[in-house]
């Protein structure tokens, strides 16, 4: 099956000394949530952090690999964990629930399945040395918020994001912006409603930044795609101390592997003592 691929738009606001990304994400999201089996609201914020993922990679300082995982410090909340890592054109991630928890929960934004605190822990690989993690704390109901506090506190730069359904925006103040410039460009940014958003016009969405000189500089495709395969699943399980996989093995003599980003299944069984 081809996997039809969304596009991202990178731009610049050459009066307003900034940059950004925009990207209708609606086709990956539609397999990432089939292949988790999510829907409403847990389907809705997965998706956001699939395209936060992108966004932190396309316009800040660059990079070949950016990981995003959300981790809840409320003990009680249904997610416990979301991730999302995005590289050459390709997006994956995974929800973990909490056992037993229920996974219908009232209320907008991220807090009610995470709770406000929630840890935020980037991991930006630029190609060479050592890939730059970086772990923040903060209260918000919004993932966007998150988004924008990780970028002011651990990036140092000032940034604002917009994740709306099947919508991000970013824009980012660029090395010479001062206060009267970006706020042209964040006062732009406010006029664009969620009317507009929802109806996933680009273009459109473009046209609210005409005075501020805005320029289309490239357009990158991404689709959800895992790197696993059977060879490489079924290469783990080989490795595995024989003592290791008995321990692991069902009444059947299996031991089945699952990637938590594709959900690809590979089994070894240890009475034949082979991989299928």
């Amino acid at each position: 099956m081809v996997k039809v691929k969304d596009e991202l738009i990178r731009f610049l606001l050459p009066d307003a000394k900034a940059r950004g990304a925009l990207m209708d994400g609606s086709h990956i999201i539609e397999e990432a949530t089939r292949i988790h089996g999510l829907e409403g609201k847990p389907a809705e914020l997965f998706g956001q952090v699939l395209l936060a993922s992108i966004m932190l990679l396309s316009v800040s300082k660059g990079g070949v690999r950016q990981v995003l995982q959300l981790d809840a410090t409320d003990e009680q909340s249904p997610i416990q964990r979301m991730q999302a890592e995005c590289r050459n054109g390709q997006v994956r991630g995974y929800v973990q629930w909490r056992d037993a928890a229920v996974q219908s929960v009232e209320g907008d934004g991220v807090s009610p399945w995470m709770g406000k605190e929630m840890l935020l822990s980037t991991v930006r690989d630029l190609g060479f040395g050592q890939p730059y993690v970086s772990t923040i704390q903060h209260d918000s109901d919004w993932l966007a918020e998150h988004i924008m506090h990780y970028l002011a506190q651990s990036v140092q730069v000032e940034a604002d994001v917009v994740l709306h359904k099947d919508v991000a925006l970013m824009i980012e103040a660029m090395p010479g912006s001062d206060d009267d410039s970006w706020f042209a460009a964040v006062e732009a940014l406010a006029k664009i409603s969620n009317q507009t958003l929802a109806q996933k016009n680009t273009d459109e969405i473009l046209q609210v930044f005409t005075a501020l000189g805005c320029q289309v500089v490239g357009r990158d495709s991404y689709t959800y795609a895992c790197s696993c395969s059977n060879e490489s699943m079924q290469q783990v399980l080989q490795a595995m101390a024989e003592d290791d996989l008995r321990d692991l093995a069902n009444d059947d003599g299996e031991v089945i592997l699952s990637c938590q980003y594709c959900k690809r299944i590979s089994k070894v069984n240890v009475k034949e003592g082979h991989v299928p």
